[in-house]
């Protein structure tokens, strides 16, 4: 796989340090770096880019040497009209890792990017230190899904415009209080996705790549010591799915935060504190 880094100029939407386009024979991912230390890589899920890890970023920064790439599909990524899995998407930040030099590198996961994160862990664990998986499940037949009205929600139905529908996804993703408190925050998260938008194509792909995923076979295999993050309110991947992937993992504790689905943003500072205690637990 021939892969080649290409600078690009800072973006003036989040205001973060200048990404690049890393070439994955033809499928160019957009990544940004940031600190020193060992390395992290940050797997956002369906529909996120870097955007994801804005409260944490800058505080991580100071001990790990981050790698943030947007999934092929979203954000600054390119985003082929063509089937994905998450095998594709593990395959694509492999690429990355090698691209930029990284041969081994702890790995964390938010929602389906906890499953690439999974499959990645299982297929090369000579890649991976330590994994944390927040606000996911293991897929298949083992997941406990989300009732029939946020299923429907989640589909993101047509005939509204694009800031409807993020507005509304806000409500799965965060507390009542959270989105009274802090309207801009969720103002500067829709200014985002909206300079950077999501085709249509390239969402439903994305969905059905997750959908598609079962990690029965996968998550067993996983040797690396894992972190499972769970949101007590998560209406998304419910609470009781972080239990039943620990239950599956050989190595595996799970912390619990307050929150819906986005809780690695609304108490962020909780979580960042805790991940970092587990990805330094000599420090």
């Amino acid at each position: 796989m021939d892969a080649s880094p290409q600078a690009m100029p800072k973006n003036a939407v989040d205001g973060q340090p200048p990404g690049r386009h890393v070439d994955l024979g033809g499928v160019k991912l957009w990544v940004e770096e940031e600190g020193e230390g060992p390395p992290l890589l940050l797997i956002p899920g369906l529909g996120a880019g870097t955007w994801l890890w804005a409260a944490w970023r800058d505080a991580l920064a100071q001990s790990f040497r981050l790698v943030m790439p947007e999934l092929r599909g979203s954000g600054r990524s390119d985003k082929p009209d063509e089937r994905y899995t998450v095998a594709g998407f593990a395959e694509d930040l492999i690429g990355v890792l090698d691209a930029l030099g990284v041969d081994r590198a702890h790995v964390l996961g938010v929602s389906m990017g906890g499953f690439v994160a999974q499959y990645l862990a299982a297929t090369w664990p000579e890649r991976v230190d330590r994994l944390v998986l927040a606000a996911t499940a293991v897929g298949g037949q083992n997941q406990i899904g989300p009732s029939g009205d946020v299923l429907v929600r989640t589909v993101r139905p047509r005939g509204r415009s694009r800031r409807e529908r993020l507005e509304d996804t806000y409500a799965l993703g965060f507390s009542d209080a959270f989105r009274a408190a802090h309207p801009d925050r969720l103002d500067a998260l829709t200014a985002w996705r909206l300079a950077h938008p999501q085709p249509e194509a390239a969402y439903y792909r994305q969905m059905l790549a997750g959908n598609a995923y079962d990690g029965a076979d996968y998550t067993p295999r996983i040797v690396a010591p894992t972190l499972v993050c769970v949101g007590e309110d998560d209406p998304i991947v419910p609470p009781e799915n972080g239990d039943a992937l620990a239950a599956l993992l050989p190595d595996a504790r799970v912390a619990r935060f307050p929150g819906r689905h986005l809780f690695v943003i609304e108490v962020a500072d909780a979580v960042r504190e805790r991940v970092t205690a587990f990805l330094q637990p000599e420090a």
